[in-house]
């Protein structure tokens, strides 16, 4: 079978004592053997009646049995906390690495995948780490059971080890399609999970469009029918393992009654005791071709964490997310030909934005229009810092170029309420919250009967558009940044609010001597900008005012 990646992966990532574990996986598995061996014993001397024989070997017996049992209950507690101390680091180291990834990197990966493998891939190593132990002292007891047979009978120990060779050739090349079947069903899933989050995330826009709906819908039955063929092909691969097993058996105790006795000298009580010894075996090889399907899944789960981080390190050297205070007192921010593109698969350009020369004066209030497609999204995420320009162009502050090592303390510059922001419930990073003005801010919005900040969270964010757009608005009054931008903020607002915005808000923040850059189309409100730039195909194509 392929490299258990599931071993390397529990020997790189627990720093605890796995030796131990080993150590008393193997004492219990070769304990059990031994139990084997006793009760043999004990059936051969039935007949005699010697009761201080029977005496021994029933207390050995006991002995035994309950060594296996402390084994046992060692092994799984171990391995138990051994699966959850792994999973918890590398759930948050892998989360670390997200949150450190640059925007552009995170959005080439996919929300399904990731999902997928820090929920689904995690919580399956959580779940199946004692049967994968459960599988390895499987296989050391028929190891010690089969060698056990050479002891009773030499001849039968051959047949037998030429038996388990031709099983587990077959074995080994099933469990190489499983192992190819399952990666891919996961694969699968994960775009499923994609096709998911476009019906929950884009459900306004399914309902009204019938065809999307519709064509979004044939592409999950699409996605669910070549999972389910997947596993289904996958899940027969197992069960003709499972069964093979059985043939394997009967085939195997068919030449220890049969065939032993032709090839050599072996008494009744010996086959006997083969039979008996092929009947515990039994059980150690069923157990291990129900759980190897078991093994092979968490090591295609193993393969998927170490592919997701291996795509989040290939991303370059991560943001650093402790950074020097940067002056919030600045002049200006210049942008120099500053370019962005969106490629697609084979490199090809899908959108270009640029060159772009603009400057930004601190206190300035700017408003940038245009059309869809035009620009003005990428505008914003090339001004705040989370899209590096193209080689050529550059940003700078009070005209020193920002570079990648100075770009997190730039973007602290900048608090920003995008057209698909996302609201926590928790006032992350701010310290020392005024609640009475928060409580006070909540009721000047008008959403304090819709929502309340309790033991420092907001009791509901499940409100409309405009005012979870007013709710974040309130965060970013309370994170008060130098530079406010705004996504159509106003787009979403009730009359009255989007007045407020134009003549209240946005005054009130100039009066802070704060930046504003907001997109919008609401032409009736260009003269409370300082400048209005016009974008058109990703370039500035006129400054209005």
């Amino acid at each position: 079978m392929k490299k258990l990646k599931i071993v390397e992966f529990f020997n790189k990532e627990y720093d605890g004592p796995k030796k131990g574990i080993i150590v008393m996986a193997c004492i219990g598995a070769l304990s059990f053997a031994v139990v084997v061996y006793v009760i043999n014993q004990a059936a051969e001397m039935a007949a005699d009646v010697s009761t201080d024989a029977e005496i021994r070997f029933f207390f050995m017996f006991i002995v035994i049995c309950a060594l296996y049992v402390v084994c046992k209950q060692y092994t799984l507690t171990q391995t138990t906390i051994m699966a959850e101390s792994v999973v918890r680091k590398v759930r948050i180291r892998l989360i670390d690495k997200l949150r450190r990834t640059e925007l552009r990197s995170l959005e080439s990966l996919g929300q399904g995948d990731i999902f997928a493998r820090i929920t689904q891939d995690t919580d399956l190593i959580s779940l199946t780490a004692s049967d994968v132990i459960y599988v390895f002292e499987s296989i050391l007891s028929a190891l010690a059971l089969f060698f056990y047979t050479a002891f009773i009978s030499l001849t039968g120990f051959v047949f037998i080890v030429i038996f388990v060779i031709v099983l587990y050739t077959a074995f080994f090349f099933n469990y190489l399609k499983i192992q190819e079947k399952l990666n891919a069903a996961r694969l699968k899933e994960a775009d499923f999970f994609d096709a998911l989050n476009d019906t929950l995330s884009g459900f306004k826009e399914i309902k009204i469009n019938s065809r999307t709906n519709n064509a979004l819908f044939a592409d999950i039955e699409t996605l669910s029918k070549e999972t389910e063929a997947l596993k289904t092909e996958s899940e027969s691969k197992i069960d003709n393992n499972v069964l093979l097993t059985f043939i394997f058996f009967e085939g195997l105790l068919a030449v220890v009654v049969f065939g032993v006795p032709l090839f050599s000298s072996a008494h009744s009580e010996v086959i006997i005791q083969l039979v008996a010894v092929m009947l515990f075996v039994f059980g150690m090889l069923n157990g291990i071709s129900r759980g190897m399907p078991v093994v092979i899944t968490t090591n295609v789960a193993v393969e998927n964490l170490e592919r997701l981080e291996s795509k989040l390190d290939s991303f370059g050297a991560c943001t650093e997310m402790t950074v020097p205070d940067i002056s919030e007192d600045f002049r200006d921010i210049t942008l120099d030909s500053v370019s962005f593109q969106y490629a697609g698969e084979e490199e090809e350009t899908l959108f270009l934005t640029g060159p772009i020369d603009l400057s930004i004066r601190q206190g300035e209030v700017l408003f940038i229009v245009g059309g869809n497609g035009s620009g003005k999204s990428t505008l914003l995420k090339l001004l705040t810092g989370l899209y590096y320009p193209l080689a050529g162009g550059r940003i700078l502050l009070d005209g020193q170029t920002v570079s990648k090592e100075t770009y997190q303390a730039y973007r602290e510059l900048f608090s920003i309420i995008f057209t698909d922001f996302h609201m926590f419930k928790k006032l992350y990073g701010l310290d020392a919250i005024d609640e009475h003005r928060v409580k006070h801010l909540l009721k000047e919005m008008d959403i304090h009967t819709k929502t309340d900040y309790v033991d420092g969270r907001f009791t509901n964010i499940d409100l409309s558009t405009g005012q979870r757009k007013r709710l974040a608005y309130i965060t970013a009054l309370l994170e008060d940044k130098p530079i406010y931008v705004f996504d159509e903020w106003a787009a979403d607002q009730d009359p009255e609010y989007r007045r407020h915005f134009y003549e209240r808000f946005l005054e009130d923040l100039k009066a802070m001597n704060k930046t504003i850059i907001a997109v919008t189309h609401d032409d009736r409100y260009f003269d409370r900008a300082d400048r209005v730039i016009k974008m058109e195909e990703g370039k500035v194509v006129e400054v209005i005012k």
